[in-house]
């Protein structure tokens, strides 16, 4: 072996543990900061550890093989291959119907559609898959999006703490316990005390919280609802022969003209209202977005962009999205081969900018900040936000459920589940087992499965894990626990599970959920041993504090999606965040204790 690879066995005795708190020290620094993404730094702290000798090479790339970062792979694509063939979209086309009926009812409906999704599947997908229907929602109703979205992502949060799999961190939390000689937790051990925080945050965010979100709802929604389209009267349409005036492009669309040609000339014109629309005519119109999408199938009207490869009824989808800064989209045109072949389809509409341009858009060089409503097949369209070449603002015309996939996914969701609570096998096998299933049955491709799991994530568990094995290794975690339990004297441990809880949870508003519950839970376990208690309690309220953080927008990845799209403010998430997590920590120093005694 290398000498560098052990420079512990040379160092002063406690140098190893200062090396260790200072690598520490400079990874919360850069979580906070930001300079890098969380998975960089996650595994820049790593190497530091190694580097340094605190870690053999072998010691710190452990967590790439711990079951805590497989098994969290493995949800990904069972995820994935449960939204893949459409088992969930009616239940979303309820949701927008209880909408149109009463905000509340809906708002109910959607929180606790959310939480009961993030039990099961990972929150973060959850919110992605619900955030459109949120918005739609909103749009339907007349509700500011900032009065849905907030409590979407919070209601995903407190529904992905009921249940092992909810989150990657309970995941990571029950696999660290495992690693030092603990029981890990069991798939509905904890969903109890769970079930009674998901309640009284739901219950607050209907009432004290839906009060205190923001009401602001800016012009600028209504300013990108317009788009500007090329289409083309064919044979069988009901305006040909109609004037301008009195056609249904005009009475029932509302689409305004800014030019018109015929099919077999460049020429343009402005038409007068007593224009006679003919055969052949293409016209450039400005279009509200809903009724674009009820043009696209009327019945003899052609929209000239979306024209690309053919596609089988119920592939495609519509989507609205967002030319991000950087994409190599950029530059290109929207009737060029090489676009269609990005897309797999086409382009219905376009808006440059928040201003409608008068120029035909096949001719039109994207740039960065268009908003496009285009038609494409959901992988086309994944494999663009893969790259960042687009950005989903909003997602449309839920496709039709593969019956025998749908319920071969749902299947395999609950055996998976099943066999994992039963003690059949752990959850990392039987997610594994799973996964495996989804491949062999042709639900999902091997293709699409590395392509649902959420690198970032797999590589920052990897990276994190290294904290709590540096903390072992170099006895951080007893030392640090030594130190809280002289502190506390003769505390009750209801106290020092309040002290765990409330750092944690005010650590995770600043930094990574997953660095966190790494770094927390040796020391919950140091301190439980060195008061003589069960560490259950400790154990599940560092997973409760780590999950469950409501007061930054960085605190979790499901409360970033929704900043944006939401219209909200750093000050918004310490408003409606704060009092939200003061009573879960309040209710957890009552639940934990009942169902998990010291």
């Amino acid at each position: 072996m290398p000498p560098w690879t052990d420079l512990t066995a040379w160092l002063p005795a406690d140098l190893p543990f200062y090396l260790t708190l200072a690598i520490i020290a400079i990874g919360i620094f850069l979580f906070v900061k930001e300079y890098f993404t969380i998975d960089v730094t996650a595994i820049l702290i790593m190497t530091l550890f190694i580097v340094t000798g605190v870690l053999a090479p072998e010691e710190g790339f452990k967590g790439f093989t711990n079951s805590a970062t497989i098994t969290v792979a493995c949800m990904f694509v069972l995820s994935f291959g449960l939204f893949r063939t459409g088992v969930l979209d009616p239940l979303i086309r309820v949701l927008i119907r209880l909408g149109r009926w009463h905000f509340l009812a809906a708002l109910v409906a959607l929180m606790l559609f959310a939480a009961t999704l993030s039990a099961f599947i990972n929150d973060t997908a959850v919110v992605a898959l619900l955030m459109p229907a949120a918005l739609r929602l909103a749009e339907r109703t007349g509700v500011a999006p900032g009065k849905l979205l907030m409590p979407l992502s919070f209601a995903a949060l407190l529904g992905g703490v009921c249940t092992l799999i909810g989150t990657s961190t309970n995941i990571l939390v029950s696999g660290i316990a495992e690693e030092q000689g603990f029981e890990p937790l069991g798939m509905f051990e904890f969903a109890p005390a769970a079930i009674w925080l998901t309640l009284a945050g739901v219950a607050y965010m209907l009432t004290l919280g839906l009060w205190i979100l923001p009401k602001r709802d800016t012009e600028k929604k209504a300013k990108i609802t317009t788009f500007v389209a090329m289409m083309r009267y064919d044979k069988g349409a009901t305006d040909i022969g109609k004037p301008l005036a009195t056609s249904q492009l005009r009475k029932e669309y509302d689409a305004e003209v800014r030019w018109l040609r015929n099919g077999r000339t460049t020429e343009r014109i402005v038409p007068e209202d007593g224009h006679l629309i003919q055969e052949g005519d293409e016209l450039l119109v400005v279009i509200e977005r809903e009724r674009l999408r009820e043009l696209r199938r009327t019945k003899g009207i052609r929209l000239l962009t979306e024209e690309g490869s053919p596609a089988a009824p119920g592939e495609l989808r519509l989507y609205e999205v967002v030319v991000p800064k950087g994409s190599r989209l950029a530059g290109k045109q929207i009737g060029s081969w090489q676009f269609l072949r990005d897309l797999h389809h086409g382009v219905i509409g376009i808006r440059r900018s928040h201003e409608n341009h008068e120029e035909d858009p096949s001719d039109v060089p994207l740039a960065e900040g268009d908003i496009l409503l285009l038609a494409s097949r959901q992988q086309a369209i994944y494999n663009l936000m893969q790259e960042d070449a687009v950005t989903v603002i909003d997602e449309y015309e839920i496709k039709g459920i593969d019956l025998r996939k749908a319920l071969t996914a749902a299947l395999v969701l609950v055996g998976v589940i099943g066999a994992a609570s039963a003690g059949l096998a752990p959850i990392v096998l039987s997610a594994i087992v799973g996964v495996l299933a989804l491949l062999l049955t042709r639900v999902i491709t091997p293709e699409e499965a590395y392509a649902a799991v959420e690198w970032k994530v797999i590589f920052l568990l990897a990276g994190v894990l290294s904290m709590g094995a540096a903390l072992q290794k170099t006895g951080g975690d007893q030392m640090i626990a030594n130190g809280l339990f002289h502190m506390l004297g003769d505390g009750s441990p209801l106290l020092a599970l309040s002290i765990v809880f409330g750092i944690t949870f005010l650590a995770t508003n600043v930094m990574s959920n997953n660095a966190t519950a790494a770094l927390m839970t040796p020391i919950a376990l140091q301190l439980s041993t060195a008061m003589g208690v069960s560490e259950r309690p400790f154990l599940v309220g560092v997973m409760f504090a780590a999950s469950l953080a409501f007061m930054t927008p960085m605190s979790y990845q499901t409360n970033s999606m929704i900043y944006v799209p939401g219209n909200y403010r750093f000050n918004d998430y310490l408003k409606v965040g704060t009092p939200l997590n003061l009573i879960i920590w309040a209710v957890a120093m009552v639940v934990i204790p009942m169902y998990f005694p010291f």
